[in-house]
């Protein structure tokens, strides 16, 4: 372990050589080890590529804690009781992030007792519940004077999934830059551990002095940022979603301090993806509410913060198995999130459920329905993620039930559509010029129904 001190190079080299062939001893997608294998939180960077640029100081030291603006992570258990959350005072309804609509209250189908929000106004908590395989994320979460839960906002996202947004679930967390509060998290059991560094990047907020302005103020794997603010805009150089990391010449001889020698190893091996905004910090990290954590020395904290660098691309990266990470290709840019109008039928509709990311529908018995979602909402969510011509594009439907479902085009009075699409059915289309969509769904005379569908871009031989 006395290489681990060493400078520059031999730093890094001692801290790969040590650590890099230890596989974790705990199951991914678990209360403890949160999200898949190969989700960027738990992969590292190969050969990455520095920016030159420093994260400028401002009024305050970095910090490194567990604050009123970090959260605690709670576990579910399938015996825990439901819990209803209800509006906050003045609002009418609780937003589910996204559906992107309000809902009077939102049942969370297991609520541990001990659940504690953040004292901030961010009001943060995370819900882990492994039975549903979800992360339950809140905003502005506190028991009214009623003692009634509240919120502002809910989101999900699959605890065996990436831990990031994607196009068609964009908004997956209570972090500006769209993941749960869990990602990237220094977590109570880990904050005591032996290991020489965490297991996984960091989760991080620049003031706004540190981040980019403009359209480009969030990059992937981010798939939102921070609303600007007019009397402190961004004058950074780093977007939300960004990599940071300690190149490799630092010199971890500087740091005595143990805890802010392990943090600083994890910058040099994984980095830390800035998901959020602070004021007056020049960066926070993240420790889980709760956790056994005290303040480093601010000469240090400082050390790291002239030395740390944006990552402006890598050769690839190793997930948590040890294994090249291998990144996706067909991303679905399509989600059927949105208002649905009834065209046709008698009964219930079919309206979009986001825990199976499709359209369901009850029993109908009178005559077919016929509905379509004219919302735009699906679509171009993320920036940079809206089909665009004349690329080519594959739309897929799942169904059941005889559900089906077809995709119209339209650039000013002129529309092209798909064949109305049944389960496992596909069609390939050139997206048009400045084009919008909308979709019709139909369902059949019958019982209980669902469909999906997804939107992928074809590469040249596809």
């Amino acid at each position: 372990m006395k290489l681990l001190v060493a400078v520059g190079t031999l730093a890094l080299a001692s801290v790969t050589q040590a650590y890099a062939q230890t596989v974790p001893t705990v199951t991914f997608g678990t209360y403890q080890k949160p999200f898949a294998a190969d989700s960027l939180w738990n992969s590292y960077p190969v050969n990455p590529v520095f920016d030159t640029w420093e994260i400028p100081a401002t009024t305050f030291n970095p910090a490194i804690q567990g604050g009123a603006y970090s959260s605690g992570i709670f576990e579910a258990k399938a015996t825990d009781a439901p819990m209803l959350i209800y509006p906050i005072a003045g609002k009418t309804g609780v937003v589910d992030t996204d559906t992107e609509m309000s809902t009077p209250t939102y049942t969370i189908p297991h609520w541990p007792a001990n659940t504690v929000p953040s004292t901030s106004g961010d009001g943060h908590a995370d819900i882990i519940d492994a039975s549903l395989n979800r992360i339950y994320s809140f905003s502005n979460l506190k028991k009214n004077t009623e003692g009634k839960w509240t919120a502002t906002r809910v989101s999900w996202t699959p605890l065996n999934g990436t831990g990031w947004g994607d196009p068609a679930h964009y908004y997956q967390g209570a972090r500006a830059a769209g993941p749960a509060p869990t990602g990237g998290m220094i977590r109570s059991a880990e904050a005591i551990d032996t290991k020489p560094l965490f297991e996984h990047a960091l989760s991080m907020s620049l003031d706004f002095t540190g981040l980019l302005a403009g359209a480009d103020r969030y990059t992937y794997p981010a798939t939102a940022a921070d609303t600007p603010i007019a009397n402190k805009p961004n004058t950074g150089r780093i977007p939300e979603g960004a990599r940071v990391m300690l190149p490799p010449n630092f010199d971890l001889s500087k740091i005595t301090d143990a805890r802010l020698l392990k943090v600083a190893r994890t910058l040099m091996k994984y980095g830390a993806y800035v998901v959020d905004r602070n004021d007056n910090t020049p960066f926070a990290i993240y420790v889980e509410i709760g956790a056994p954590w005290a303040a480093s020395p601010a000469d240090q904290l400082n050390l790291v913060r002239k030395s740390l660098r944006r990552v402006l691309g890598q050769s690839g990266h190793i997930d948590g198995n040890g294994n090249p990470r291998v990144p996706e290709t067909h991303v679905n840019l399509l989600s059927l999130r949105g208002a649905w109008t009834l065209i046709d039928g008698v009964g219930s509709q079919g309206v979009y459920d986001t825990f199976s990311q499709s359209v369901v529908w009850g029993t109908t018995t009178t005559r077919p329905m016929t509905q379509i979602n004219y919302s735009n909402w699906g679509l171009g969510r993320v920036a940079n993620k809206f089909p665009t011509a004349p690329k080519r594009y594959k739309l897929s439907v799942a169904s059941t039930g005889g559900t089906t479902m077809s995709m119209t085009m339209q650039v000013g009075t002129v529309q092209t559509t798909t064949a109305q699409l049944g389960n496992g059915q596909s069609q390939t289309v050139v997206w048009p010029d400045k084009a919008t969509a909308f979709f019709t769904a139909k369902k059949p005379v019958g019982g209980p129904a669902s469909l999906k569908a997804s939107l992928v871009e074809l590469s040249a031989g596809e």
